[in-house]
């Protein structure tokens, strides 16, 4: 498997300055030796992201977040390592050959390969004969060539193999061509697995196309959807339809417009409404919820007016309520969904609904008559919400929701706080919790405190200093696991003891912004 070779790696990492690079997504100030702006990865008023040119490593005082320059486009951009030191090779002119090496990065090249084939060729059918009918039907809807064009709207022909000989002869393993979600396999071979659809394709937040959504537009199929199915490069739980495109404009106006569909999102943002994303291939789960957190903590649910809909935005409200977001809700009138809102009102209704939308439990109120239910079921409904309320993790959201509901179904707040106690649940999961700070180790004793300064002085560039710090000290003075595994790396004469250095020997999040807060 090709790599790129580690002098090459260090070579990147010396050219790439990195406030050169974090300025082109982060408005720095200068503050004294450093740069300072809000924080790209938490939403926040006041700036606390700090960048230390100095030592070229950032770090935020507000979420903990922190790494050197490959590690915050890794972030920002949501790429892997060797993604992130390709895009500044790039960018500065550092040419990369690669070496032969264990590792993953071959299989995603061809994974990525065989899907920007995939999308040229659906979007060359959709524009050409083949694709009339497809082109008249999504024209039809309203959608534009240019925004078809901009987010590669395609279409599959009715042909069991187009796809199949557009890739054959190219190098594709057989391995790669199985795992990429494009084929399905069968005793007579492979064969495209999309015939006779509309094709959206999915993209990573980077801008490389990662699965497909696939629409049938005629009668006789009753499967509307088909959707890849999960590969290395795509799992339904942590992607977004349109995020790539939306992403700047969530974090600009402060919130996220979530919809169910990739018509929906069309529709939308060919109106002119931006900060849009939209769940793909699945409903909304908990990951999906902590993958928004990182952009923004306000997402407003715009679903069809429908009672289904109705009921899909209050499961998502909870499940965002319970990641610590804020949900407000929008109701296309009657049982429109808004596709055929935005294209029967226009921008200007639409937008003016999202930028005063209802809160969650006003929401929830009204859709099950909460404040009109008698006896039995009044007894039932306040138990749910109870049930729903205690299983919230922060204390605050928890309390002020009990506190409103009381006043708005006149039940003493007391009482309701003693039926939530009563109340069993099961706790909030969150699989692969890899960006939550609270799982950050805390360094607060005396001991991990002088540690840290034992550290920091390892990590100076003064040579005397650092010398004799070296030749004072060993491995047994630290005792906690993490500041054992720095201080073996800085006592380490073959290693490089420069703090962006330092920081890309810890593969895992948590310790690389550890690292980050102990050598700022």
């Amino acid at each position: 498997m090709a790599k790129i070779p580690q002098d090459i790696v260090d070579r990147v990492r010396d050219t790439a300055d990195i406030v050169d690079v974090v300025s082109q997504y982060v408005d720095l100030k200068h503050r004294g030796a450093n740069y300072f702006g809000l924080c790209p990865f938490h939403g926040e008023k006041t700036p606390s992201f700090s960048v230390a040119p100095a030592k070229q490593i950032y770090h935020c005082f507000g979420c903990s977040t922190g790494g050197n320059v490959f590690s915050f486009l890794m972030e920002y951009q949501k790429v892997s390592f060797p993604e992130a030191v390709k895009t500044l090779a790039d960018r500065y002119n550092i040419p990369i050959q690669y070496e032969e090496g264990e590792g993953g990065s071959e299989l995603f090249s061809s994974l990525y390969e065989l899907h920007n084939i995939a999308v040229k060729l659906y979007q060359d059918n959709l524009f050409s004969q083949r694709g009339e009918s497809a082109l008249a039907y999504l024209t039809d809807r309203g959608l534009t060539e240019d925004i078809l064009k901009q987010f590669k709207v395609g279409f599959a022909m009715d042909s069991w193999d187009q796809l199949v000989k557009q890739c054959t002869g190219k190098g594709f393993t057989k391995s790669h061509i199985n795992q990429s979600g494009l084929f399905t396999q069968s005793e007579k071979g492979t064969f495209d697995r999309f015939r006779s659809r509309v094709m959206f394709p999915i993209f990573h937040p980077s801008g490389k196309p990662i699965a497909f959504g696939g629409r049938i537009f005629g009668v006789e199929d009753p499967a509307k959807y088909l959707n890849s199915p999960e590969t290395p490069l795509y799992k339904k739980s942590d992607v977004f339809y349109g995020l790539q495109a939306s992403r700047d404009a969530i974090r600009k106006t402060g919130f996220a417009v979530l919809v169910e569909g990739y018509m929906d999102f069309l529709q939308l943002y060919q109106a002119g409404i931006h900060p849009l994303v939209a769940v793909s291939g699945t409903a909304f789960t908990q990951r999906h919820a902590l993958a928004l957190s990182r952009i923004t903590q306000k997402v407003v649910l715009l679903y069809d007016g429908d009672n289904a809909g109705g009921n899909a935005a209050i499961r998502t409200g909870w499940v965002l309520l319970k990641a610590g977001l804020e949900p407000t809700i929008v109701r296309p009138p009657g049982d429109q969904d808004p596709d055929d809102w935005v294209r029967a009102v226009g921008r200007n209704d639409v937008l003016s609904a999202i930028e005063s939308p209802t809160s969650f439990l006003d929401f929830h109120l009204e859709f099950h008559s909460g404040k009109s239910l008698e006896g039995a079921e009044r007894r039932q409904y306040i138990l749910d919400l109870m049930r729903e309320i205690r299983s919230i993790q922060d204390g605050i959201v928890r309390n002020d929701l009990v506190r409103i509901l009381s006043e708005k179904l006149m039940v003493d707040e007391h009482d309701l706080v003693r039926v939530m106690k009563s109340q069993r649940v099961n706790p909030v999961q969150y699989p692969d919790q890899t960006d939550q700070g609270d799982e950050i180790p805390k360094f607060t004793s005396i001991a991990d405190r002088a540690q840290i300064e034992l550290l920091q002085l390892l990590a100076l560039e003064e040579q005397s200093t650092r010398q004799y710090v070296q030749e004072n000290i060993s491995l047994a003075l630290f005792t906690t696991p993490l500041l054992k595994k720095v201080a073996g790396f800085l006592l380490d004469e073959k290693l490089s003891v420069e703090s962006s250095a330092i920081i890309e020997y810890f593969q895992d999040k948590h310790e690389r912004d550890s690292v980050a807060q102990i050598l700022f």
